[in-house]
């Protein structure tokens, strides 16, 4: 009996979890909706406080990380992420700000992309393999 017939019965497929955090409501939207498009589950938030927030109720696998933000910038989410008891997860920071030297950029930061980026870019670095201990 071929097995396609039973292909009904195979466990769904787990979409990446992404979280967005951006200030920017075009900006953040153009983003979900081209991650959507490429398979992605996809959670927004409008700034740090708020990414926290959905960090803790979400548990996304990966965060799309703006630096600059309103209340909570970047670096604050990652140093509260840091005190907080949660699982590994890839931060890729955006930002219209260039990278830091190498040896200046935050060791828990995966990837830092500047401003603007394409959603292609975006999906490249988000389906890069990265070892475990590489993560907060």
């Amino acid at each position: 009996m071929p097995l396609a017939r039973f292909s009904h019965l195979a466990p769904p497929v787990a979409r990446p979890k992404i979280l967005i955090v951006e200030d920017n409501s075009d900006v953040r939207r153009l983003y979900a909706i081209g991650l959507n498009q490429r398979g992605f589950e996809v959670k927004l938030a409008a700034n740090g406080a708020e990414a926290l927030e959905r960090i803790s109720s979400e548990k996304p696998d990966i965060v799309l990380l703006d630096w600059l933000m309103p209340l909570m910038d970047g670096g604050e989410v990652l140093d509260r992420l840091a005190l907080s008891n949660t699982a590994a997860i890839v931060i890729i920071v955006i930002s219209g700000q260039p990278a830091p030297a190498p040896e200046l950029l935050d060791p828990r930061i995966q990837c830092w992309l500047t401003k603007p980026v394409s959603i292609d870019e975006l999906v490249t670095e988000i389906q890069r393999p990265r070892p475990v201990e590489q993560r907060v």
